[in-house]
């Protein structure tokens, strides 16, 4: 008795990669642009020793490749930091988001891939840094050129950033996603914090309280948490 026919790999003509320090995802993207799968893991560079990073990807995407090529791999985000698969060079703003630089290549052993890396962006004054957002606010700008304003883009550390003519002015960094994790998970104030459920009412009444008074989320944070709120 024959066993089942196996699936053909998707043969992408490339694959992108979004991986950060929390998480990766990844999309198959064909010769027409168009994304004809996508995969995530919870795998993200905080957790991954330096030779981890190639059998990470591989078990997301081995699927996909054909054994008789090799697919291009283009990331962005945190697994080009100094900590990550490879470090890749810092653009300086003001520049456009995907100045003309070089990718930096990873050390892969496997021949069905090649994985380039994308630079970051740095900041002198304030000293700032950011992996990933550049590559989303390329995106952006793709989509609506003329845009001119302030992005923000939210995760582990969210950024804020000014952009103008088609290139990134000055940005901020914000431990969004970590000071939220940390109060929700190690602090009182997770005793209040609902797993289910959102209140939209509730979250545009506590941001217009934030913008009118920046000292109040510190202290009303301590009077929600508290175990006798």
């Amino acid at each position: 008795m024959s066993g089942m026919p196996t699936s053909p790999p998707l043969a992408p003509e490339w694959v992108a990669l979004d991986w950060g320090t929390s998480n990766l995802r990844a999309w198959a993207i064909g010769p027409d642009g168009s994304v004809l799968a996508e995969a995530q893991s919870g795998s993200g560079m905080a957790g991954l020793a330096s030779d981890a990073f190639e059998p990470v990807l591989l078990d997301l995407i081995g699927d996909w490749l054909p054994a008789a090529s090799r697919t291009p791999v283009v990331a962005c985000g945190m697994v080009g930091s100094r900590q990550g698969w490879v470090q890749a060079d810092y653009a300086t703003v003001p520049c456009p988001p995907l100045p003309d630089m070089p990718f930096a290549v990873a050390p892969s052993a496997d021949p069905r891939i090649r994985v380039h890396v994308l630079h970051g962006l740095r900041q002198d004054r304030p000293a700032d840094v950011m992996r990933g957002e550049e590559t989303q606010i390329a995106g952006l700008l793709a989509r609506e050129p003329a845009f001119a304003g302030l992005a923000c883009l939210p995760g582990t550390h969210s950024k804020w950033a000014q952009l103008a003519d088609g290139r990134v002015e000055r940005f901020k960094t914000y431990l969004t996603g970590e000071l939220f994790a940390l109060l929700s998970e190690h602090s009182v104030v997770r005793h209040a914090v609902q797993s289910t459920g959102t209140d939209d009412a509730a979250f545009v009444e506590a941001v217009d309280a934030a913008l009118a008074r920046p000292a109040w989320p510190s202290r009303q944070l301590i009077v929600t948490g508290s175990p006798a709120a």
